[in-house]
């Protein structure tokens, strides 16, 4: 294991390098700021984890997803006080743990730690790992929990294996309550198995495998609804959620057009992987050009069982046409395993062979990785990082406006969801939707309105402060 520690520190390195534009700044994806003021209201008794809100002008009854990711942010802030970087830090937690989760997965397939830094190479390879795994998606915790029960569900040749599947189960339900239905797809893994061992293995045994499947299948199923039973008996006030949050954000958007083709979250898929499939080609074809073993029929049936279980948490996905690409980030893991299959004999030969003179290349070259690493992040700590103009046209605003403070914004803006979480965020402040033509009684508009520039404010109701800004302008109700 020794030997293969600077792997593992040169590939952790390049992860930080491929995120340090973002890691530090305070910049943040739109979900992801909503989630952490959703948390920041859980933690300081604002809302429950059963009726979350953002704020009373944007998502007041907060049903679009289950709580429990936003709830063990919640718990971070309660442990080490709401701020910024107490979100980077645990969505970076989520990404080690996951990390952590592939590497016992890899073992579990037979194959040494030695080379468990190869499936994370290829994890990190996806474009989609470096752009979100530190944005605090929901999907970033509700891996954990997804990675979590496969493992418990290929314990097949456990003697207690019904126990393992109950536990898998229970994991399942644990990424539900993190993400909805997209993460129970692992409930596949036993019939996924059967079917691979089916097409690579003894067929003389299927009625048996096929049994062995089933009940697996059929005891993570029971121990999930007993989760779900006992959730709503302990917390009565989870059934109205549930209800809630299917009948709006599940069965509602079941057609709402964000994409035209059904098909574009498999057309995404094979987008984010492409990378991942040209370094195992690639690799395939110097192990045929220097006649090196191919990979071994248990590496086709690994490989086959990834590939398959990653699918089956896309391809439901396209029953809906509302998809976003972060939707299957929990898929990737699988793909890095599966990948790193058909290559990890070729790889650990090729390791092995270098010896003592390799063994140094790779701790100077993890060490050189790591500084960079350090270095660049250390450059864009608490720069922006995107949504430059408006953060730093806040950060100018804001001083002027109180704790909590209702602030008003034209309607022509209303549909700037970002704005809305940065200013609550930074000071709790809520942005409420002015129409100048319904409201023209001042002792019901805000004292405090801010507007994009391209907004004909009325003069006898606000007028400019005057304050030095890009874009974004406040102004101050005449009294």
């Amino acid at each position: 294991m020794k030997k293969s520690l600077p792997l593992y520190l040169l590939v952790a390195s390049v992860f930080l390098m491929m995120i340090s534009g973002s890691l530090l700044t305070t910049g943040m994806f739109m979900d992801g700021l909503i989630y952490g003021n959703v948390a920041d209201n859980m933690a300081s008794g604002v809302c429950s984890f059963w009726h979350p809100t953002h704020s009373p002008s944007l998502l007041a009854d907060f049903y679009e997803h289950p709580p429990l990711a936003m709830g063990l942010l919640a718990v971070f802030y309660k442990v080490f006080g709401t701020h910024l970087w107490v979100t980077r830090l645990f969505t970076m937690v989520t990404a080690v743990l996951t990390a952590w989760l592939i590497v016992r997965l890899w073992k579990r397939m037979g194959y040494s730690t030695k080379t468990g830094w190869l499936p994370l190479l290829l994890w990190i390879l996806v474009p989609a790992m470096s752009r979100n795994a530190h944005d605090n998606m929901l999907e970033c915790t509700m891996a954990v929990f997804v990675m979590a029960s496969a493992l418990c569900l290929l314990h097949r040749d456990s003697s207690r294996r019904l126990l393992w599947s109950a536990l898998g189960g229970i994991f399942l339900y644990l990424a539900f309550l993190c993400k909805g239905f997209t993460g129970l797809y692992p409930l596949a893994l036993p019939i996924i198995v059967w079917v691979v061992e089916l097409l690579t293995g003894n067929k003389q045994q299927w009625k048996h495998s096929l049994l062995t499947a089933l009940s697996d299948t059929l005891m993570a199923l029971g121990a999930f609804a007993l989760c779900v039973a006992a959730t709503g008996l302990i917390f009565p006030e989870s059934v109205t959620y549930f209800k809630t949050y299917l009948s709006n954000q599940v069965l509602g958007n079941l057609n709402t057009p964000v994409v035209n083709n059904r098909w574009t979250i498999l057309w995404n898929f094979v987008e984010q992987t492409v990378i991942v499939w040209g370094v195992v080609l690639l690799t395939l074809g110097i192990m045929r050009a220097k006649n090196h073993t191919s990979p071994e029929r248990s590496d086709w049936r690994n490989f086959l069982t990834c590939l398959l279980l990653a699918l089956s948490g896309v391809i439901p996905i396209s029953i809906s046409l509302k998809q976003h690409g972060f939707y299957i980030l929990t898929v990737y893991p699988f793909v890095a395993v599966g990948a790193g299959a058909l290559i990890q004999s070729a790889v650990a030969h090729w390791t092995e062979k270098g010896g003592r003179t390799f063994h140094i290349s790779m701790t100077l070259a993890a060490l050189l990785a790591l500084t960079g690493a350090v270095v660049l992040n250390a450059m864009h700590y608490g720069k922006p990082g995107r949504d430059i103009t408006m953060q730093e046209d806040m950060r100018t605003i804001v001083p002027l406006l109180d704790e909590g403070e209702q602030v008003g914004i034209p309607m022509s803006m209303a549909q700037e969801w970002s704005l809305y979480a940065y200013y609550y965020r930074e000071k709790h402040i809520d942005l409420t939707r002015v129409d100048f033509e319904q409201q023209s009684n001042p002792e019901l508009l805000p004292q405090h309105l801010i507007t994009d520039g391209n907004t004909a404010v009325p003069n006898q109701l606000y007028r400019e402060t005057g304050v030095k800004t890009q874009h974004y302008k406040l102004y101050k109700l005449n009294q």
